[in-house]
């Protein structure tokens, strides 16, 4: 397949002030520093923090007229064209929620860009709320016995900045990441394109240590690797929030696969849709920490999920920072393109989910550009993606499940653990509800 070279000529020149031009760190800027935290357990968790966020609005200011003027630029009607105006979007409308940080049209903002608790998936009836309250439903344990894990001994942040730092090290190709621990950051962990910063008095379950390791490094960092590696589309090392859910759920799904993803951790991703939900319905950020403390949640747990919803718009309520209720939408969709792409075997067109950090929509113009040599393999791969032998096996048999009327087969075996029930002696009969394992932070 060829593209016009007029269309190439403007993918490298648009393509590369994309790339000259400095990420933009939203994440950063609205994050609330240490102090915030410390003041608020201080004070007696009963009063509103109170934040104050260090924006340069005369410099996004001037960035979002250069990547207006720059859209402009863009001239024809092409797909790879068409991709090109998306990305500037994305940037301009990245700084434009910078902008607009502290204020209730930050949330605004937001929610055009990751969507909020109540959007629904592809403009059908379901809700991402609809699926949080599903899987809060589906992870409940049921059961008789007292069962439970063998108990663990919890990583210490230092060991999990060695453990980490020993895979990166292993890895090839080699990844230039950066292990650290940073006293400074009010999460348990943050992670970049190069640098993982691990809060030094965490502690860390073994399955929250593998799943940081599947969602960080094996997904945004190795994406963010890919895309700057590009030699035509560097500027995919930083796709922006139009690429947000694609890049989340995939990372999820990076967990789900590794079987790192467990019953809190996922619990507590359904937990913060609805803690959207609360705030864009008028939930201040006391409500929040009290609902989650009331629900069994740490202190400091409980903190920072109200914090992860209320960062950059108003403690007050009523305009969250909506980015936590697209992750479950996102492993929603990438799981089905995953089972609709593998189902054809198309290798190829699932490496592209990795070139660079991307939004799958763009799966289309992203294979015309590797047929025409201006998009590069992914130099690295996650390890779901490199067990391409065990991948397609999986989805193999899952398409069949599809279509199997499960009804009956669950009415079946539900009779069976009736019978069972019975059968056992009396005072152990009686059915219990058990509560899911503490929700550890996880990922990010």
């Amino acid at each position: 397949m060829s593209i016009d070279r007029a269309v190439l000529e403007q993918l490298e020149r648009v393509g590369g002030r994309l790339a000259e031009a400095k990420a933009l760190k939203l994440l950063d800027d609205i994050a609330w520093p240490r102090e915030v935290e410390e003041r608020f357990f201080a004070s007696g968790e009963d009063r509103l923090p109170e934040v104050e966020y260090r924006v340069d609005r005369d410099a996004l200011g001037r960035r979002i007229a250069e990547l207006r003027e720059l859209l402009l630029s863009i001239d024809g009607d092409a797909p790879a064209l068409d991709w090109l105006r998306d990305n500037v979007r994305a940037q301009i409308q990245a700084a434009a929620l910078l902008e607009a940080v502290g204020t209730r049209e930050f949330s605004a903002r937001s929610r055009e860009l990751y969507g909020g608790a109540r959007t629904p998936f592809f403009g059908g009836a379901l809700r991402n709320i609809d699926l949080a309250e599903h899987l809060t439903a589906r992870l409940q344990i049921h059961g008789w016995d007292e069962a439970s894990d063998p108990e663990e001994e919890p990583l210490d942040a230092a060991a999990l900045r060695d453990q980490l730092a020993a895979r990166v090290a292993a890895r090839r190709p080699p990844l230039d990441i950066e292990i650290a621990l940073d006293p400074r950051i009010t999460a348990k962990v943050v992670a970049g394109m190069s640098r993982i910063r691990i809060r030094p008095e965490a502690t860390f379950a073994s399955w929250e240590a593998e799943g940081l390791w599947h969602h960080e490094v094996e997904t945004h960092a190795l994406t963010a690797h890919n895309g700057a590696a590009q030699a035509r589309c560097s500027f995919l090392r930083s796709g922006g929030p139009r690429t947000t859910r694609t890049q989340e759920g995939l990372a999820i799904f990076a967990e789900l696969y590794s079987r790192s993803l467990s019953i809190g951790r996922l619990t507590r991703l359904a937990e913060r849709v609805r803690l959207v939900d609360m705030a864009e319905q008028g939930a201040s950020f006391l409500d929040l920490y009290r609902h989650l403390r009331e629900g069994g949640a740490e202190r400091r747990d409980a903190y920072f999920d109200a914090q992860r919803v209320c960062r950059g718009g108003l403690c007050e309520g009523g305009a969250p920072f909506t980015k936590d209720a697209c992750y479950l939408a996102g492993l929603l969709e990438v799981y089905a393109f995953l089972a609709a792409v593998l189902r054809g075997g198309l290798r190829d067109e699932v490496e592209l989910l990795v070139c660079g950090r991307i939004a799958l929509d763009d799966i289309a113009v992203l294979a015309e550009l590797r047929a025409a040599g201006a998009l590069e393999r992914p130099r690295y791969l996650p390890g779901w993606l490199r067990a391409w032998q065990t991948l397609l096996p999986y989805f193999a048999f899952t398409s069949f499940m599809d279509g199997i009327d499960l009804g009956p087969v669950e009415r079946h075996f539900q009779e069976l653990l009736r019978v069972a029930a019975e059968a056992r002696p009396a005072g152990e009969g009686r059915r219990r509800r058990g509560r899911p394992p503490a929700a550890h932070s996880g990922p990010a």
